[in-house]
């Protein structure tokens, strides 16, 4: 390799770096679609104790009523991971998105 550097050093010094803003994009828009899951965890989760939060707030809603103040108040608590994942990795999404974007 260049420079003296192994194949795996070239990986971890030149590659990763460049690599890192995609894969940090990927993960977040990959944790948001796992965090709001609901169809696959209503059919295939049973117990209460396993529940997600989406089906957990999925029994808010009855046959002919929807417990709105119940329902308000755990789409605010469900809310707050995913902001706070953003909050911390906002850099990494901005750079992900618009790195193929720019002609340098």
């Amino acid at each position: 390799m260049m420079d003296g550097c192994s194949r795996l050093s070239a990986l971890f010094r030149v590659i990763v770096p460049i690599m890192l803003p995609g894969i940090a994009a990927t993960f977040i828009f990959a944790f948001v679609q796992c965090w709001n899951e609901l169809i696959m965890a209503v059919l295939f989760i049973d117990e209460e104790s396993v529940k997600t939060i989406p089906v957990a707030m999925n029994a808010f809603i009855k046959k002919y009523d929807i417990e709105w103040g119940a329902m308000s108040a755990a789409t605010v608590l469900s809310v707050i991971p995913t902001m706070l994942l953003f909050a911390f990795c906002q850099k990494y999404l901005v750079e992900g998105l618009t790195q193929g974007a720019v002609k340098g």
